[in-house]
Order: structure tokens, then C-alpha cells, then sequence
């Protein structure tokens, strides 16, 4: 929440259409241009995920990632496009991924990790 010129707390609408969950390790390899890169996830909802990079990503790009769910027993593999991107620091930008061609079955993984890790949250 941030404060209005008036004094009254604002509050953020969220524009994503499902949860996301935070992240603070996971390891994203990506391909692009035959060259891989490894980033590191912010966070992760079955539409896409957020990333810290130093890799020279652009709004369009298109690309196979992969990474292992924090269970460390779920791998998801897909191909996403850049859907944002941001700088962060002067060597380092958040980009927005959104998946491209995500299977149902890889969806309905993240999901049930996201709504997991939600009530985690909540029993707290």
C-alpha cells in the first residue's frame, strides 16, 4: 500500500488473473540464440514467471526454459516469451515471462505447488 497525496492508503490492484507464489531460489536455464543462460526466479504462477537477469533479454523473445520446482521433483520445460522488462540495477533487469506452450499437465504442477505454498502462508 502506498499513501495518496490525500492521506488515504491506496492499495495496489493486482492485474494477474491467478496467485503467484514468491520465489527466492530457483534456478531458470534458458536457451537463446544457442547460448544458455541461468537467472533466478522471483516468482512463479502457472501463467509465468519473474526473473532477475544480467542476460540481454528483449520484450518479444521467444525461448525454451526449464527449472525445477522447490520440491526438487518436478521439472517443468517449456518455451516463453518476454512479456516486461525492467532494470533493476546496472547490471541486472527483471523481466516477465509469459509461457508459451506450457503443458496442462506441467499447469496443473505449478498450481497445486502455488496453492501448496499459499497455505503454508496462511497457517502462520
Amino acid at each position: 500500500m502506498k499513501m495518496a497525496a490525500t492521506g488515504i492508503l491506496e492499495s495496489r490492484v493486482n492485474r494477474r488473473a491467478v496467485q503467484r507464489m514468491p520465489l527466492m531460489v530457483l534456478e531458470v536455464k534458458g536457451k537463446k540464440f544457442d547460448k544458455v543462460f541461468i537467472a533466478q526466479a522471483e516468482d512463479l504462477g502457472p501463467g509465468g514467471l519473474r526473473l532477475a537477469s544480467s542476460s540481454q533479454l528483449k520484450v518479444g523473445d521467444r525461448f525454451p526454459i526449464e527449472f525445477v520446482l522447490p520440491d526438487h521433483e518436478s521439472k517443468i520445460e517449456c518455451s516463453c516469451e518476454v512479456a516486461w522488462k525492467k532494470e533493476v540495477g546496472p547490471t541486472s533487469d527483471g523481466v516477465g515471462l509469459r509461457f508459451v506452450d506450457l503443458s496442462p499437465k506441467a499447469k496443473s504442477v505449478i498450481e497445486a505447488w502455488v496453492d501448496k505454498e499459499e497455505k503454508k502462508k496462511t497457517r502462520f
